[in-house]
């Protein structure tokens, strides 16, 4: 395991070392999950984001469609993590990510009211 120092700016930013990043498998703008842990450690954990256009609903397409090409999006991605060494991500996160995408699917298909 790597390690290294950093200076926390006044704002709370700091910068994360390119080796770390390139050795953790972050590319930039990954977005990152944030955790204390054992009181005073801080965990980061890249999150796993889902593009909105792969999964948008469309009207030509049913509801199993639009989850097969989510399912097929998300073995994608799978493939992605495990090609970086992040495939040990928990299902209870991948979970998380699945849910909310289909919640944002859910919000697609609701008419507008005037």
């Amino acid at each position: 395991m790597s390690h290294s120092i950093v200076r926390l700016q006044r704002k709370g930013q700091m910068v994360i070392p390119r080796a770390l990043r390139e050795e953790a498998g972050i590319p930039e703008g990954t977005l990152l999950k944030l955790a204390v842990v054992n009181g005073c450690q801080i965990l980061l954990t890249p999150q796993l984001t889902i593009d909105r256009s792969i999964v948008s609903h469309a009207p030509s397409k049913s509801r199993k469609q639009s989850l097969r090409e989510l399912v097929a999006v998300v073995d994608e991605l799978r493939q992605e993590a495990k090609e970086k060494g992040l495939d040990k991500m928990p299902k209870r996160e991948i979970n998380v990510v699945v849910k909310a995408a289909r919640s944002v699917v859910k919000l697609d298909r609701k008419p507008i009211v005037k």
